[in-house]
């Protein structure tokens, strides 16, 4: 069994409610590559943009800041990542591994959010210019919900609330049951919301059998006529 899923619509279904998308509600889906938009309302999608920044942008600008590899940067950014330096005390202090074999150097966590705080105003900053865009900006009385693996910075609802001057949340699966404690991470959005996207569809008419090479048109003609429906 195979299906072709808006990625945006396959989060919704794991951390926005009913009564958020029917209000209507922006998710922001922060992932690697890209950052995800989606505008909720009257239950259905609205709108939908997708911006070329992510968290893989976000861990570059730690390895280069603190000259550092890049997957101790990554490992940095998710165990003291935080982009509002006024939740960070004073005296925290971070060990940052050096490259070619040199000692692991400790430094100041307010210097590791004077890397992050920039890149996620901007990423902000752009997300909120496409809700202007949208047109769509006072149709959002749920405010916004963010998700996705970087969303679990530190300051993220605080520093978002600063600029979309709107109530924020982090996303978190939603109605999930067995390892809840597992998958109960904005990391996670996609994954459980594709599990629970499929569930809801399974009987569907428009999931293929039979040969993939067959149905692949089919399949990807039928889904977009699925998300027209779903979008109007």
């Amino acid at each position: 069994m195979a299906d072709i899923v808006l990625e945006q619509l396959a989060s919704s279904h794991a951390v926005l409610s009913e009564d958020e998308k029917e209000l209507g509600v922006c998710m922001v889906d922060i992932g690697g590559g890209t950052t995800d938009i989606a505008i909720f309302a009257e239950g259905a999608i609205k709108y939908t943009s997708v911006i070329s920044l992510g968290g893989n942008q976000l861990t570059n600008d730690i390895a280069v800041g603190l000259r550092t590899p890049f997957a101790e940067a990554e490992k940095i950014k998710q165990k003291y990542g935080c982009c509002l330096a006024s939740l960070v005390g004073k005296e925290d202090k971070i060990e940052v591994p050096s490259v070619g074999g040199r000692k692991p150097r400790e430094l100041s966590r307010n210097v590791l959010c004077e890397i992050l705080g920039p890149r996620m105003e901007e990423i902000f900053s752009l997300v909120n210019r496409e809700i202007i865009k949208s047109g769509l900006e006072d149709a959002i009385a749920s405010g916004v919900v963010i998700t996705g693996g970087s969303s679990i910075l530190e300051g993220i609802p605080e520093l978002a609330e600063q600029i979309f001057n709107l109530p924020v949340r982090r996303g978190l699966p939603q109605k999930i049951g067995g390892l809840i404690d597992v998958v109960k991470s904005p990391v996670y959005a996609t994954g459980v919301g594709l599990v629970v996207y499929g569930s809801r569809n399974s009987g569907s008419r428009e999931f293929p059998t039979g040969k993939p090479e067959a149905n692949l048109f089919g399949s990807v003609f039928g889904r977009m006529k699925s998300w027209f429906r779903e979008f109007f």
